[in-house]
């Protein structure tokens, strides 16, 4: 028979045997195979997160490009089929002609349909001399700075000259420059632990059309 001094001796030993067995186990799964793969995995996770990170960035940059590039032909197609005659008023027309206006909402309304809005266009121009271009600035609450040397903003000029041929043709071009930031550069700042760099640029996108009245 059993006696109870003999169980609990049974049990301190077992207990003795289950206590010691995770440190065990940890040891051998950081000695061994297992313990090298993690190490190498804990190195090789930060470069992954930059690459994963820069593919997203910048194929969202590119998207932003090619959403820039619709809305300016947006505004050079409206520009193109605009009539001319209310342009007639010299260096400094008393207020916005309406045309420059429809110019500026077809641009506007199709960046909101592309659901590019972190910056807004401005709803009031101002014109530049005798060259008959409107200028629009781009801003807005939680728009990103321009970067140094670039202005972001939207310009219409409805006299743009240029030949073809034998020919000096009169057209319209509408230019948009737009900020953008890139997420790339905070992530290497933290990884680098050092300040985070906003790495914003302007893109700019611009489009020429004949005008045909």
């Amino acid at each position: 028979m059993v006696t109870r001094s003999v169980m609990r001796a049974i049990r301190r030993r077992v207990g003795r045997r289950r206590s010691g067995e995770g440190p065990r186990r940890a040891r051998e799964c950081l000695t061994g195979a297992g313990g090298s793969q993690l190490l190498e995995f804990a190195l090789v996770l930060p470069f992954l997160v930059v690459l994963a990170i820069g593919v997203a960035d910048f194929g969202e940059g590119y998207n932003l490009k090619q959403k820039l590039n619709n809305a300016a032909r947006e505004g050079a197609r409206m520009a193109a089929s605009s009539p001319v005659a209310d342009l007639n008023c010299g260096g400094a027309c008393g207020s916005t002609p309406s045309s420059i206006t429809a110019i500026r909402n077809a641009v506007a309304n199709y960046l909101t349909n592309a659901e590019v809005t972190y910056c807004a266009i401005s709803t009031s121009g101002s014109q530049s001399g005798t060259a008959r271009t409107w200028t629009y600035a781009v801003s807005g609450t939680g728009c990103p700075s321009c970067p140094t040397g670039s202005t972001c903003n939207l310009q219409i000029g409805r006299a743009y000259w240029f030949t073809s041929g034998n020919n000096t043709e009169v057209a319209s071009r509408v230019t948009l420059t737009y900020p953008y930031t890139f997420t790339f550069g905070r992530v290497i700042g933290l990884l680098a632990q050092g300040p985070s760099d906003p790495s914003s640029i302007a893109i700019t996108s611009n489009a020429i059309a004949l005008n045909l009245q």
